[in-house]
């Protein structure tokens, strides 16, 4: 694609460009980062982006050219219809600043673009895809359990104690939607021209064909997303619509969303703690007291039952690797020497 050509384009000649609107629509996923480049680049198209995107997403092309007067058209329509209800644009919000892992600063800023209404509307909402009646699917891992499954696209995932993921019982022809709570490993099948999409919470991990690992358990407050091989982008919403992140990994990479701090760090990762666990592995790294038994709760299937007078110093912390251990095993280490109790009855653990 030629970038100079487009700074002179105005919102019609958008509207008329086969490689912009396969872009928009999703059906040319190896151009986004040209595209996202040329977005930062040029903040004074921004104007006419928007323009065209709506009356891209208005009009039905159906693989046909559309002469410039419906354009207009369809132009002045999209504004009378945004006038009667309350106004043809949004006030801008005031931008907070997006805190990144320093090692990918400059693949990061490629990718926020100033005022990323258009970004976020293609990706989480504004795009138009055709309607698949479809059965919503959904797959539990209980507490104590583990469960592979193979998806309609010939994905595998392994889903991790007390998570869920649902899909459509039949993808779209250009998407692949799926949304996941908890924990899950992912290999997917590669087809570039539906992209598979995961969204947890304000997350959204975007790939063509690749494995890796994806953490959203509620009570962490962090989404992290491991690379084992290929290419991920991750989308992180950070405040208001026009406040968003995203960042590219590969192979060994990790990105950390810290939700109630607003940040998207990219980092390395430690292969025992973040994905060990699908191959039977439990692995502690500083682990609280809280936090430990929840994740035991969970490996184990167990409910645990702590005695009002029990005290543990506030900043014991616990690191170990336990491979197809016993629960009675990892508790015996957890206490040495002396610091708690425990009695297992069935599925609850006293501890005093």
């Amino acid at each position: 694609m030629e970038a100079h050509k487009y700074d002179r384009f105005g919102y019609k000649d958008f509207v008329l460009d086969d490689d912009f609107r396969a872009w928009l629509n999703g059906t040319a996923p190896e151009n986004d980062h040209w595209w996202e480049k040329w977005l930062l680049a040029n903040p004074s198209r921004h104007t006419e982006i928007e323009k065209a995107r709506k009356i891209v997403h208005a009009l039905d092309f159906q693989g046909r050219p559309v002469p410039t007067y419906d354009i207009e058209q369809q132009w002045k329509r999209l504004e009378s219809s945004m006038a009667e209800s309350g106004g043809a644009k949004a006030e801008e919000q005031p931008r907070r600043r997006i805190s990144l892992g320093w090692v990918f600063r400059l693949t990061a800023a490629a990718c926020v673009v100033a005022g990323a209404f258009f970004f976020m509307n293609r990706y989480l909402a504004g795009r138009d895809v055709p309607a698949v009646v479809s059965v919503p699917v959904e797959h539990k891992a209980a507490n104590g359990q583990q469960r592979k499954l193979v998806l309609p696209d010939g994905t595998r995932v392994m889903l991790n104690a007390g998570s869920a993921i649902s899909y459509p019982e039949t993808f779209a022809a250009n998407v692949r939607k799926v949304t996941l709570t908890g924990e899950a490993f992912f290999d997917v099948k590669r087809n570039e021209k539906a992209p598979f999409v995961i969204t947890t919470g304000d997350v959204v991990t975007k790939v063509l064909g690749t494995s890796f690992n994806i953490r959203a358990y509620p009570e962490n407050k962090a989404v992290q997303v491991a690379v084992v091989e290929g290419k991920v982008k991750v989308n992180a919403k950070i405040g208001s619509v026009d406040q968003n992140a995203c960042v590219f990994l590969t192979k060994s990479e990790m990105a950390t969303f810290q939700q109630e701090a607003g940040e998207l760090i990219v980092s390395t990762y430690d292969e025992k703690e973040q994905i060990g666990w699908k191959d039977g592995m439990l692995y502690f790294q500083k682990a609280d007291f809280k936090s430990t038994l929840i994740r035991l709760e969970r490996w184990y299937g167990v409910q645990f039952e702590v005695a009002p007078g029990m005290r543990l110093d506030a900043d014991w912390r616990f690191s170990g690797k336990f491979q197809d251990k016993p629960l009675d095993y990892v508790l015996g280490v957890m206490s040495y020497p002396n610091r708690f109790s425990y009695k297992i009855h069935n599925n609850t653990v006293n501890l005093h």
